[in-house]
């Protein structure tokens, strides 16, 4: 079987390093020493410690290209996110003005009515006191 460093054993049965530490120091555990490789621990004794171990996939699971383009995808959609929220504000802003434009057109059509009122007032001659004292004197 294959040597593994306490670390290594620590993720391949999913405990702690200091589980596989304390192990080893109780005797639970065996570990060998090398000159070349350190100190490890062999797959084998970790199977007969622990049950069956992860199964580790040696193959790269994405690329750097496929890193990059989902970075690069995310970043996108933050974008395009960020992008549609201040659309939405624009066209609210758009909405309450276009309101507001309304509604000062209408106060405008409102004061022509009320000028146009007084003017065609002031445009009904009254008669004077003079024009009442001449027409009863001289009635056509």
């Amino acid at each position: 079987m294959a040597l593994v460093s306490i670390s290594e054993a620590a993720r391949l049965t999913g405990k702690s390093r200091r589980t596989i530490q304390r192990y080893v120091a109780t005797g639970k555990l065996s570990m060998s020493q090398s000159d070349a490789t350190g100190k490890s621990i062999d797959t084998s004794e970790l199977i007969r410690v622990f049950g069956a171990i992860k199964q580790v996939d040696v193959t790269a699971s994405a690329t750097d290209d496929d890193v990059t383009m989902s970075h690069h995808d995310t970043l996108n959609d933050d974008k395009k996110e960020l992008e549609n929220q201040l659309l939405q504000q624009q066209v609210e802003l758009l909405k309450q003005r276009l309101e507001d434009k309304d509604a000062h057109i209408e106060s405008l059509k409102n004061a022509m009515l009320l000028i146009e009122l007084k003017l065609s007032a002031n445009n009904i001659k009254k008669p004077s006191w003079l024009d009442n004292v001449f027409s009863k004197f001289f009635k056509k």
